[in-house]
């Protein structure tokens, strides 16, 4: 079988430039490829496995939170003199192979993506995302840790959804809007941020955009009309009199300040992430803020910061449905690549060396 994986110091020596990625973080220069692996062994009759299910990957998709995993692995793997590797992938769309023998819930032949359920998730399975290693072609998983996916949502959208469908309808969700309320969701042009775009166009409220840099901005216009006005962050120029009942954040860390002045009274912050994810620029002296004044600040107007964490099954189910039902549900998919060959075409794109709107997907052929 096949798997993108972090390589060992040895191991990237072996192989030739152009069968490998460079990817460079902060001073890091970590070696990627595209690999042939030994097929995972399953035996549906064992009753260790009576729970879990074995599926083939046919398309895996990147996150912004593979770069913390992979600096991790890194970490890991570069004072080794073993040729060794460790798989990466956040997403994937796969077929059960086979499952063991107490899977009800799931038939041999379905389309499934991950079930990132958190903080609870169903039939006993362990919460949170089930594999750091989603480019595995062949992978075992629990069975509550799978959700059948819609027949027509196509592979290389299912590839790359799981994560942001949760947490988007999280996020609103944790939001608490009401009609009429003032939205702002920041990095515009984020995977994170179209999807919950795409779950926000039916609410009757006044939506705007914020893009960190301004760039391609009018794609997003495009896709989701409704938005009021997109602003720049760098720019500065969000008017001072423009006070937001609800903002959602994929990146705390880029955004929760500077915004303070544009929450309401009472308003909902909703962040998922941070955009600093290296362990050199979280260390970062930038980073640090005069927290005893933010706070102080937030308590005199009784702003609400919500931490948001994935999301809940329902969340999922919920996200699946409208996608699946709703004509004018967008998710964007910006590229499908299948050739082994454009591997480092898709890790371009992935990792933002390229200009992209949606997710990026590789399907397995």
């Amino acid at each position: 079988m096949r798997a993108l994986g972090v390589l060992s110091p040895s191991l990237a020596a072996k192989l030739e430039n152009e069968d490998k990625y460079i990817l460079e973080i902060d001073s890091l220069k970590i070696p990627l490829a595209l690999i042939h692996i030994p097929d995972t062994e399953f035996d549906e009759n064992d009753d260790q496995q009576a729970n879990i299910v074995l599926v083939k990957k046919k398309g895996f998709s990147l996150n912004y939170r593979d770069f913390g995993i992979i600096e991790n692995a890194w970490n890991k793997l570069k004072n080794t003199d073993q040729d060794t590797y460790y798989p990466i992938g956040s997403e994937f769309c796969g077929e059960v192979l086979k499952i063991g023998k107490n899977v009800e819930n799931l038939r041999v032949g379905d389309f499934v993506i991950a079930n990132c359920s958190y903080p609870l998730a169903p039939l006993g399975a362990p919460a949170g995302i089930p594999s750091n290693h989603g480019s595995k072609e062949l992978e075992m998983f629990h069975k509550g840790k799978l959700i059948k996916v819609p027949e027509n949502i196509p592979v290389e959208q299912a590839s790359g959804i799981s994560i942001g469908i949760q947490t988007a309808m999280s996020m609103i969700r944790k939001a608490d809007i009401k009609e009429g309320n003032k939205i702002l969701v920041t990095s515009i042009t984020s995977n994170t941020s179209l999807i919950i775009l795409n779950y926000l166009k039916d609410k009757k409220c006044d939506i705007y955009g914020l893009s960190y840099s301004g760039k391609d901005t009018n794609k997003v216009k495009t896709m989701f009309p409704f938005i009021k006005t997109i602003y720049n962050f760098k720019d500065n120029n969000l008017p001072k009199d423009l006070l937001f009942d609800a903002v959602l954040d994929p990146f705390a860390d880029t955004h929760l300040v500077a915004l303070q002045p544009n929450l309401n009274f009472e308003a909902r912050y909703v962040t998922c992430g941070m955009f600093n994810q290296s362990s050199e620029k979280i260390r970062s002296k930038e980073s640090y803020v005069n927290f005893p004044s933010f706070i102080g600040r937030l308590i005199s107007k009784n702003i609400q910061i919500k931490a948001n964490c994935l999301g809940t099954t329902e969340d999922l189910e919920q996200g699946l449905k409208i996608l699946s039902e709703d004509p004018n549900s967008i998710i964007p998919v910006d590229e499908a690549f299948s050739k082994e060959e454009d591997i480092n075409l898709f890790l371009d794109k992935s990792f933002l060396k390229t200009k992209k709107t949606g997710k990026v997907s590789f399907i397995y052929s």
